[in-house]
């Protein structure tokens, strides 16, 4: 079943309850009003009659009394008269002999309270009062409820009607509604569909709704958006890698056969040919290795996010470096603490002073200055060109001038893809004193509340 389809049948369930229970409302009202008015007017008319004295009701006379008690009560009700014993004195015809039970007996002996019940008549429904008479026995009075009961049928095929009308229209302006809501639902479909036959992410859907299924549509555009820049990355990825892999498989691919087809090669040759091999491969795996860790979605690290102590941090990263590089690396800046996962934030600021260091001259020291939140790499080389400055988190990107030195143009890469998946932001300048600095900044970690100190009451 469709959601249109439910959507309608769920309003015309919900307006069919509603009438419903207003039309039973209405019909039970009107009921008990027109019965109210019948048992009034019993009442009205019993009234005088209650007064009626034994003389008035003597079989002898009869046909006088009669007379008048027919005036009395009118044409629209039927009346008796019983003694205390329940034997009937007097009746409008025989035909409409009014039945006595145990309560009118009682009430004709005792004098006690009138009732009121339903009785039938010559197979008419009327409604009866039994009430006592001042000089003992009981008068009946009834009124026939068949005018009563043409007017609720009337009322009840009139309301069912109308409610029936009221579920019918409720179900086409469902209908019409549903309708008119799920066309962004039914075009969000349509484009799903046409992405999946056609992988065409551009597929976006004009979005004018403000309420929930428009906030569905828009971000399913988003989504669409993300999937295509997605796609736009990984081929520039595979496009750029194929580029940076092809030249030292070249080279490998030359020497190598260099190396098989040259018999009379001196061993210095031979070595140095070894040597360009063991370099190309060198290159090689760093760049395999940092194509690997730039493909692969840094939030989807296993490594939970927690509180990570910068300072300390980067001071066991500048402890690697200068062994590894033999050149001082020093470290500035007060504590400071963010939230994420700490491997990650390691290779971020590793990459940047390994970067310092391949510009750095020899001996130059690397400043690395820790502040709230961030980190900032100094070194003492030349700077950037100004027009490099705007392309050096790209991938793959080297300058001219970087092109001749050892790197794969993706550390500072890594670094962005890092820092951005934690929320934070990179950025990179030169220093009017020369040298460059590149750093980046992260969302520091929420302060701990200090525990107050507990006071007893004494």
């Amino acid at each position: 079943m469709s959601l249109r389809i439910r959507f309608t049948v769920l309003v015309a369930l919900a307006v069919a309850v509603t009438v419903t229970v207003v039309t039973s409302g209405a019909f039970f009202s009107a009921a008990r009003e027109l019965r109210q008015e019948v048992d009034d007017f019993l009442i009205s008319r019993a009234a005088p009659l209650s007064l009626l004295t034994s003389v008035e009701m003597d079989p002898s006379l009869r046909q006088p009394t009669f007379n008048q008690q027919r005036r009395l009560i009118g044409d629209e009700a039927v009346l008796q008269f019983i003694d205390r014993e329940g034997k009937v004195l007097l009746y409008f015809d025989e035909d409409h002999i009014l039945p006595i039970n145990k309560n009118d007996l009682e009430i004709a002996a005792t004098t006690s309270q009138e009732i009121f019940r339903d009785v039938e008549v010559g197979g008419v429904q009327y409604r009866m009062l039994t009430a006592p008479l001042a000089s003992g026995g009981a008068l009946q009075i009834a009124r026939s409820l068949t005018e009563t009961e043409a007017i609720l049928d009337g009322l009840l095929w009139r309301l069912v009607l109308v409610g029936g009308l009221g579920v019918l229209m409720a179900a086409a302006a469902g209908w019409i509604v549903a309708g008119r809501a799920l066309l962004p639902v039914a075009a969000l479909t349509e484009a799903a569909e046409h992405v999946a036959d056609t992988q065409d992410l551009t597929a976006a859907i004009d979005v004018e709704q403000t309420d929930e299924v428009g906030r569905l549509a828009r971000a399913f555009n988003t989504m669409l958006g993300a999937l295509g820049q997605s796609r736009l990355q990984q081929q520039r990825l595979v496009r750029d890698a194929s580029h940076e892999l092809r030249t030292p498989l070249t080279s490998l691919r030359t020497n190598i056969e260099v190396l098989a087809r040259s018999t009379d090669m001196s061993e210095e040759q031979r070595k140095e040919l070894l040597e360009d091999v063991t370099f190309e491969l060198e290159q090689l795996t760093t760049v395999v290795g940092e194509l690997v860790e730039l493909a692969t979605d840094t939030r989807l690290s296993e490594e939970p996010a927690r509180d990570v102590h910068l300072g300390e941090l980067v001071d066991a990263v500048a402890e690697r470096s200068r062994r590894r590089y033999d050149r001082p690396v020093e470290v500035l800046g007060a504590t400071a603490m963010v939230r994420g996962r700490s491997g990650q934030i390691d290779r971020a600021v590793s990459n940047l002073i390994d970067n310092a260091n391949k510009w750095s001259p020899p001996g130059e020291p690397i400043t690395v200055t820790v502040h709230d939140g961030g980190v900032t790499v100094r070194d003492k080389g030349k700077g950037f060109d100004p027009d490099d400055l705007p392309f050096v988190f790209d991938r793959f990107y080297r300058s001219p001038e970087g092109r001749a030195m050892p790197g794969s143009g993706l550390g500072l890469a890594i670094v962005k893809q890092i820092i951005e998946s934690h929320g934070g932001r990179v950025w990179a300048r030169n220093v009017d004193e020369g040298g460059a600095e590149v750093g980046f900044e992260i969302p520091s970690a929420a302060p701990e509340e200090p525990e107050l100190p507990v006071h007893s009451l004494t």
